[in-house]
C-alpha cells in the first residue's frame, strides 16, 4: 500500500512539473497581439480620450473565450501631430505593438510610420489622407457623405445663406472640401467664412464681421474649447442666428450650449451600446468611442481568423482586409480598396444634453 501511495505521489509531481515546465497545450498556443492606443488624455479634450479609452477596455471586458491573449497600451497625444508620432515610435520599437488605433487628424503623423514598421494603424478622423498606404485605415462616416446629408438639411429648412466658423486644422479641410462639392448647384451659398487657429481665444471681431452678412444659420466646425468659446461669444454679443455643425456639438462637454440646435454626426449606435457604457461608467460617451469599440473588435476578428501569425502583422492585415459586413455598433461595415470603413451620417439634435437622432 505505501509503495502504491508514493508511487501516486510521484505520478502527481512528474505530472505538475510537467505542466510548469512545457505549459499546457492551451498555453502553448497562445499568442500575444499588442495594441497601442494614442488619444488625448489630458489637456482640454481628455474626455475624448478617456472616452476612447473606456470603450476599448469595455470591448476587452465583453470578449469570450479567444484563442490569443490581447494587450492594451494606452499613450497620451493630446492633440499634437509631434507628440502622436513619439508615441507611435514609443509603441512600435519599444512595445513591439501589432496595430495603433488613434483619434482626431493628428494620426497623419502617425500614417508613415505606422506603414514604414508595417504596423496596422486605424485613425478615427476625417482626413481620408491617414488611410494612404497597405498598413493604414480609417474608421469614419467620409466626409462626403456627412456633408451631402447636412447640405440636404439646409435645403429642407430653406436655409439659403450659410457662414462658417473654422479651425485650421487637416479633418476641417477635408470636411470644406467635401462640402463645396454639395454645395455646387445646390442654391445654397457660404457668406462668410472665418478662419482661425488653434490659439485664438477672441472671436468678437469675426463674430461681428459675419454678423454683417446676413448669414441664417453658423455653421461651427472645431473642437472644444474652441467651439464653446464661439458659442458664448455669440450669444453674449445679442446675436440670436442658431448655429449648427459637423460632429462638433459632440466634441464639447457643453452640450447645454447647443440644447435644441440641429446638426450632423455619425448614426446613433445599436446594441444598446450607450445604455452599456453609462451603466458601465456613470457617463455618457464621447465621440469617437464607439469607433474604438468596433476596432477593437475588428482587430481581435482579423487576428483570430488569421492563418499565420509567423508574420504577425501582415497576416493579421490580409485577414482583416476579407471581412465583409462586419455587424459592428454603428451597423454592418465593410473595408474597402482604400482602407475607408464608412457607415452612415445621421441629423441630430441635442436634446436635455445628449444627442437625438431627428426621425427623417
Amino acid at each position: 500500500m505505501k509503495k502504491i501511495i508514493v508511487g501516486i505521489i510521484v505520478l502527481v509531481v512528474v505530472v505538475w512539473g510537467g505542466v510548469k515546465l512545457f505549459g499546457t497545450k492551451e498555453e502553448k498556443i497562445k499568442e500575444t497581439i499588442k495594441i497601442g492606443v494614442i488619444a488625448p488624455l489630458s489637456g482640454s479634450v481628455a474626455f475624448m480620450g478617456e472616452g476612447l479609452r473606456d470603450a476599448i477596455l469595455m470591448a476587452k471586458d465583453d470578449l469570450g473565450k479567444t484563442k490569443h491573449k490581447y494587450e492594451i497600451i494606452f499613450e497620451d497625444g493630446q492633440v499634437n501631430s509631434k507628440d502622436f508620432a513619439t508615441a507611435a515610435n514609443k509603441l512600435i520599437n519599444i512595445d513591439k505593438v501589432n496595430a495603433i488605433i488613434d483619434i482626431t487628424s493628428a494620426g497623419n503623423a502617425v500614417s508613415p510610420i505606422a506603414e514604414q514598421n508595417q504596423v496596422l494603424h486605424f485613425g478615427i478622423a476625417n482626413d481620408q489622407n491617414i488611410a494612404k498606404g497597405d498598413y493604414n485605415f480609417i474608421h469614419m462616416v467620409p466626409p462626403i457623405k456627412t456633408t451631402k446629408l447636412f447640405v440636404e438639411e439646409l435645403q429642407k429648412r430653406n436655409i439659403k445663406k450659410l457662414g462658417i466658423f473654422e479651425l485650421k486644422q487637416e479633418g476641417v479641410v477635408a470636411l470644406m472640401n467635401a462640402l463645396k462639392e454639395n454645395l455646387k448647384n445646390s442654391g445654397i451659398e457660404i457668406v462668410t467664412d472665418q478662419m482661425f487657429d488653434s490659439e485664438q481665444k477672441d472671436f468678437k471681431t469675426m463674430i461681428a464681421k459675419a454678423k454683417t452678412s446676413n448669414a441664417q444659420i453658423y455653421l461651427l466646425l472645431a473642437f472644444s474649447p474652441h467651439v464653446e468659446i464661439i458659442a458664448k461669444q455669440i450669444n453674449e454679443m445679442g446675436i440670436k442666428t442658431p448655429l449648427t455643425s459637423i460632429q462638433s456639438f459632440e466634441l464639447t462637454k457643453e452640450r447645454n450650449l447647443f440644447e435644441g440646435q440641429w446638426y450632423v454626426s455619425a448614426v446613433e449606435p445599436k446594441n444598446n451600446y450607450i445604455k452599456k457604457f453609462e451603466d458601465k461608467y456613470k457617463k455618457s460617451p464621447s465621440l469617437g468611442s464607439m469607433n474604438g469599440y468596433d476596432l477593437f473588435n475588428l482587430i481581435v476578428l482579423a487576428s483570430e481568423s488569421a492563418k499565420d501569425l509567423n508574420s504577425k502583422n501582415e497576416s493579421i492585415k490580409n485577414s482583416l482586409i476579407t471581412i465583409k459586413n462586419f455587424d459592428g455598433v454603428f451597423g454592418p461595415v465593410t473595408i474597402d480598396n482604400e482602407g475607408i470603413i464608412a457607415f452612415e451620417p445621421a441629423v441630430k439634435i441635442i436634446k436635455e444634453g445628449k444627442p437625438v437622432t431627428i426621425d427623417q
